[in-house]
């Protein structure tokens, strides 16, 4: 179970800098931005890298709708890091990544897998890395018990290897009754909703490569007994027998969709495979795979060869070439889907997308408070970048050795209003330790310090940005990074950054 805590630092004890006055120059919208993933490709299969956005006509809901952003997207690796002093961390770069790059998940899926075919992908995930890794960020992720992180985002290749490399599968329960196959089934449908949201701050391209034999989709043919011989693995096809299955599938396709979030599926199986009923399932579920690879924009690659390294390495690069195509869709929409149709005015040219967009059947109850969202921001993949911000970090030696932290924050990042010769506003600072797998470590409620600043302090602050300064003691022991995170309380906008806590310099 992932566990966490958030610890509030301290007090906001510096100056802070304002935004713009807000006034009648500022335009104010509830319509949503939805942003779609296209792959283009010619006759023979072969990536269009030079369409413009004047080659695409968007349709939603049958109406045409105007392309009102347009960005090509090819898998160049990230820009090198701008070199910072030891101990200082800033997400600033991060602005460009998380809406213009590439990040790629491995999910190995233990959690509807045969142990011995989870081993054999294992094998071959670790082939794939050695022989062509991915030029972009790379993550790998697990459905063992729920979602679990092995490895957040990164473009050492080394590090994956040796993550992969210290893997251990497990064995599974072979599904033996639709009570079962429909447990099995929800469990992993709450896996994609945790990746979906983990995943929630990128903007830019995510491609997700589901490495699994799919989750059942119908009763179960009754496995062997225990202690039979190896069976060969055979895909279990044909319609849904219950409505449960497919309603479970559109919830993975929606939840994956409105994310933006494109899977490619590879069957976790190669040609006359045979395991043991003792080691887990001994059958394959095609149908989820192809549905929700397809459904979402991506493709299914089945398990028909015996070379899963080289089909994880085409999935990886399966958008070699894409565009995102985003339009604004109003606040009176029907609940439901509201399907795309992407036409391609060259001839030749075949597109990939995902089905639509879904709107809610009704808003939540309970509309999430600063807290809730605050949390949701502390658990995603990448740091949040309304904000930019600057920290240096430095620890700090004696009985009780914990770290001294400085944050500057840039103009533009933390709203103040004009009171008299008072500038008041309210940020509030949290921090959350996590191992290194993500492991969260802590809670304590949001707070928010009040600013009253000077007319002096309101000019300084322009000048040099905001500065704070925090004392932590007694670090968790398991703790391996330190996110912090600042939340303007006006505007709600959030700005964090990450500091590996292994290699900080000493007072």
């Amino acid at each position: 179970m992932r566990r966490f805590i958030v610890f509030l630092v301290a007090s906001l004890v510096a100056p802070a800098q304002s935004t713009l006055p807000q006034g009648d120059g500022v335009f104010r919208t509830t319509t949503q931005l939805v942003q779609i993933d296209v792959a283009a490709q010619d006759k023979n299969g072969k990536p269009v890298a030079d369409l413009t956005r004047d080659d695409f006509e968007l349709f939603v809901n049958g109406k045409r709708q105007p392309i009102d952003t347009f960005t090509v997207t090819t898998p160049v690796p990230p820009a090198p890091p701008v070199a910072l002093a030891r101990g200082t961390f800033s997400n600033k770069q991060a602005a460009a990544e998380v809406s213009q790059g590439r990040y790629t998940v491995f999910l190995l899926d233990w959690r509807n897998t045969n142990w011995q075919l989870q081993s054999w992908a294992h094998q071959q995930l670790l082939k794939m890395l050695s022989e062509t890794p991915p030029a972009n960020k790379v993550a790998l992720y697990l459905i063992d018990n729920g979602f679990q992180i092995v490895q957040e985002f990164t473009l050492d290749h080394e590090l994956l290897k040796a993550k992969v490399a210290g893997l251990w599968g497990e064995v599974q329960a072979p599904v033996a009754t639709l009570d079962q196959a429909e447990q099995d089934t929800r469990e992993t449908v709450t896996a994609f909703q945790d990746i979906a949201k983990h995943l929630a701050g990128i903007s830019g391209q995510k491609l997700l490569i589901w490495v699994s034999t799919g989750f059942p989709d119908r009763t179960p043919h009754v496995p062997p007994p225990p202690g039979t011989p190896p069976v060969e693995i055979r895909p279990n096809n044909g319609p849904s027998d219950a409505a449960s299955f497919s309603i479970d599938i559109d919830n993975a396709v929606r939840i994956l969709g409105n994310a933006n979030i494109v899977v490619e599926s590879a069957e976790s199986t190669y040609l006359f495979a045979h395991v043991s009923p003792d080691t887990g399932p001994t059958a394959t579920y095609p149908g989820p795979l192809r549905e929700i690879a397809e459904r979402t924009g991506g493709r299914y690659f089945p398990g028909d060869n015996n070379d899963l390294a080289s089909t994880l390495s085409a999935a990886a690069n399966d958008r070699a070439a894409s565009y995102e195509l985003g339009y604004y869709a109003g606040d009176n929409l029907q609940p439901g889907l509201q399907p795309f149709e992407i036409r391609c005015r060259r001839a030749g040219v075949t597109l990939r997308y995902r089905e639509g967009y879904y709107v809610a059947k009704k808003p939540p109850t309970t509309p999430a408070g600063p807290l809730a969202a605050a949390h949701d921001v502390l658990e995603r993949a990448v740091d949040a970048v309304s904000v930019p911000l600057t920290a240096t970090v430095t620890r700090t030696m004696g009985n009780i050795p914990g770290i001294v932290l400085r944050l500057k924050i840039d103009p533009g990042g933390v709203t103040l209003r004009q009171d008299g010769s008072v500038w008041r506003g309210k940020v509030s600072v949290l921090t959350r330790f996590a191992s290194d797998v993500g492991d969260q470590l802590g809670d304590v409620p949001l707070d928010g310090p009040s600013l009253n600043l000077t007319d002096a302090q309101h000019e300084r602050s322009l000048r040099d940005g905001i500065t704070m300064r925090f004392s932590i003691g007694k670090l968790p022991s398991e703790a391996a990074t330190l996110r912090v995170l600042v939340r303007d309380e006006d505007s709600g906008n959030m700005g964090s950054v990450t500091i590996p806590l292994g290699d900080l310099p000493e007072l």
